[in-house]
This record gives structure tokens, sequence and C-alpha cells, in this order.
């Protein structure tokens, strides 16, 4: 069964306390490979806690050509935000994206605001979807103690924008852990929202979590259905194996057409 991985990341650098000791284009292909994924979705990374990511077209370059990938564009909200919202129109004005990705939990971001509105009107004109980091951050859990970096974002914090840009699909990363009856009651309101499993575990310290995981897959599952939830990995912080796991542990007695656009045609139709 062809998949796609709608949330993975990669990095030229060498890698430390994760899991995989790289990430590069090259890395994830091969995993890709191993596992039967057809195509998957990198993000451009802007982390202002680290002083770290990959911007726009650093991202594009190293993609150039290869058609396993197709890339999110992102922008820095909290330093240079009109930069970045001036590099967006541009790339989104070439055609070279298929999607936007807003690090809320990670940077300051008033959902409320202008800024976000802006942005918000540009996947609205370009027909692009809109991913949302929603949910605790392991990162932020691990050296803070606490779920996010800055403000914790939940499912339902997005419906506002769900229902004042109707025609823009927005995704709610990682099913909004740990508030998955948030993001169940917001998935059966909400005919343009939907959500993913990247990100649920850390595959290098969380595996005694996989049971709890693979249950609140189940159940979102078993309230929503598959036509509104989405395969991803969040490699390199969640491996392939771990994803696909979590994925065939909860999609047993489903029928081969559910199975079907939870791998591959919801994030198909999305993506355009």
């Amino acid at each position: 069964m062809e998949k796609i991985d709608i949330h993975c990341h990669t990095t030229n650098r060498p890698l430390s306390d994760m899991v995989s000791e790289a990430a590069d284009v090259t890395s994830v292909g091969e995993h890709m490979a191993k596992h039967g994924i057809k195509k998957a979705v990198l993000l451009a990374t802007y982390f202002p806690h680290r002083g770290s990511g990959i911007s726009n077209y650093r991202l594009l370059k190293w993609l150039e050509g290869d058609d396993r990938f197709v890339m999110f564009a992102s922008l820095d909200f909290e330093h240079y935000f009109f930069q970045g919202l001036n590099e967006l129109e541009e790339i989104t004005e070439e055609e070279q994206v298929k999607g936007i990705k807003i690090y809320t939990s990670y940077q300051r971001i008033d959902l409320s605001s202008v800024n976000v509105a802006d942005v918000m009107n540009i996947a609205n004109s370009k027909g692009l979807p809109v991913m949302f980091h929603t949910g605790q951050s392991y990162s932020s859990n691990r050296k803070f103690g606490r779920f996010a970096i800055t403000d914790i974002v939940k499912s339902s914090d997005l419906e506002v924008l769900s229902e004042r840009w109707p025609d823009v699909n927005i995704i709610m990363s990682h099913l909004g852990k740990p508030f998955y009856d948030d993001t169940i009651s917001v998935l059966q309101r909400n005919p343009n929202l939907y959500t993913d499993i990247s990100g649920l575990i850390d595959s290098r310290y969380d595996h005694r979590e996989i049971p709890q995981v693979v249950e609140a897959v189940k159940k979102v599952l078993g309230e929503c259905g598959t036509s509104k939830v989405m395969f991803g990995t969040d490699f390199p912080v969640q491996t392939h194996e771990d994803s696909l796991y979590f994925a065939e542990q909860a999609l047993k007695g489903f029928s081969d057409v559910e199975k079907e656009d939870f791998y591959h045609n919801n994030a198909w139709r999305l993506l355009g």
C-alpha cells in the first residue's frame, strides 16, 4: 500500500541525542524506501529558542529535482516576521511549496493577530494547507519540565481559524498530544481540520509509552474515522518503524479503502 509521510524533517548536521545519527535527504530517502513510503513532506524549520532551523530556499535547494519530496514553507514569527512574510509570498507565487507550517508552541504566536491572518490569507489565495504544532513539545519537557517552549496550543485553539478560513485545510500535528479528546471533538465539528500521528513519542527515550500511544491512535480513528487522520513520522524524532507500528496496530479491523485514506489519499488531496 502506497504511503505518504505528511510530517518529516531533514538536516545535514550530524545528530546527537536522537534515535538516528543522520537525517539528511539521502538518509530520509533510505528509510522511506525501506518502509514503502512513496513521498514525504519535509518542513522548513524555525526554532528561535535554539537559534537554529532550515530556511525555505535552503531546503528547496536540497530537494531540487527529487520527486520523492515536497516541502512546506515556514517563517520566523518572533524575530523576522516581515522578511519571512515577503519570502513566503515569493515562494508560494513560484508554486514551489505544497503548504505552510506554523511553529506554535515553539514561537510566541498570537492566533488572533494580523500576522497570522496575513499567512492564512496567503494560504487561502494559493489553495495551500496550513500545519500547526499542537500539544506538547518533547524538547521542552526534557529541558524545562513544561509542555511547550511558549504557550501550548490545543486543537480547539485553531477552530477560530477554521471558521474564518473555511476553504483552508488545517493540519493539527501530533494528534494534539496529550489532549486527544480535545482533538477528537474538533475533528468531528470542523470539516477542514485534519491531524496526523507524527511525533507521538521520542523514539530514543519513550518506548514505554508505546501501548498508550497505540490506544490513543485507536481512539481517534475509532471516533473520527480515517478521512481526517494521516500517516506521519516526525523523523528523526519518531522513527518510521514506530510510526508504522502505531498505524498497523490501530488500523486492525479497518477496510483497505479506509487504510488507503489514512496512508495516502487524505494527504494526496491536501497536497493537491
